[in-house]
């Protein structure tokens, strides 16, 4: 299942479901508003969004075009992110700097969204908290984070498949190295590690899943974007162009 929030008047946006080839989304608010109204629900919400996305791809169920431009972070804001600063900006909005702003940086990986996550979980129940994956980039500056931005489209792990990804990244269009080992597995255990402390419905945790990491300059474009099996985009693209506060 593939979900994503749709920039709307509100803070937190509205819940669609989108088909596996992202080009299509039915509106939920009857289900969920958003998706942290999801989150808090998971039990009962989950496997009504998981029918609204078997009658996407069948063909029963109304829909439109999806456009990832028109999507903020799955999650707007979040209760907890365990990874990079607390400022989330769009997948398709610019990385505002302030003037003069030195050693730009920018690390990409995989993240999770968690279910309630009692402190000192053992591995298997982190696993199972584990209900959305998506793309994560921070960009820092002088070595202190400044924002953090989502992939258009968070997906339940079975999305990923079995064996390994890739997370292809490109600044100025040329591809940067690093980016291997991204499994469902991998994704699926980083949660333990995490629970040292208890987290919440909606905590967002970095997984160190297909690291990368780039210098950036004013004027660069970076995209973002992970690759089925068959090439198809999994989560839609991060792609942003690295300009000043105030442009």
């Amino acid at each position: 299942m593939k979900l994503a929030t749709l920039k709307d008047s509100t803070r937190d946006g509205k819940l669609v479901v989108v088909s596996k080839d992202l080009t299509r989304c039915s509106e939920v608010g009857h289900i969920a508003r958003t998706l942290q109204a999801a989150l808090d629900d998971w039990t009962h919400v989950g496997p009504r969004l998981a029918r609204v996305a078997i009658g996407v791809e069948t063909g029963s169920q109304p829909t439109m075009r999806f456009h990832e431009h028109d999507a903020a972070s799955p999650l707007p804001r979040a209760f907890f992110w365990a990874g990079g600063s607390g400022g989330f900006t769009g997948p398709r909005d610019h990385i505002l700097v302030a003037e003069g702003a030195a050693d730009l940086s920018m690390t990409a990986q995989l993240a999770v969204i968690v279910d309630d996550v009692e402190a000192q979980a053992g591995a298997d129940e982190a696993k199972q908290a584990v209900l959305l994956v998506l793309l994560a980039s921070d960009i820092a500056s002088g070595g202190s984070e400044t924002g953090s931005s989502f992939s258009p489209v968070a997906v339940t792990p079975d999305e990923l498949g079995e064996g390994e990804l890739s997370l292809v990244v490109r600044r100025n269009g040329k591809p940067l190295e690093g980016g291997k080992a991204g499994t469902k597995d991998s994704v699926g255990a980083v949660a333990a590690s995490a629970a040292k402390r208890p987290l919440i419905a909606g905590s967002i945790v970095a997984t160190g899943s297909c690291l990368v990491s780039s210098a950036l300059s004013l004027g660069d474009t970076v995209r973002i974007e992970m690759n089925d099996r068959t090439g198809h985009s999994i989560f839609g693209a991060i792609e942003q162009t690295v300009e000043t506060r105030g442009k």
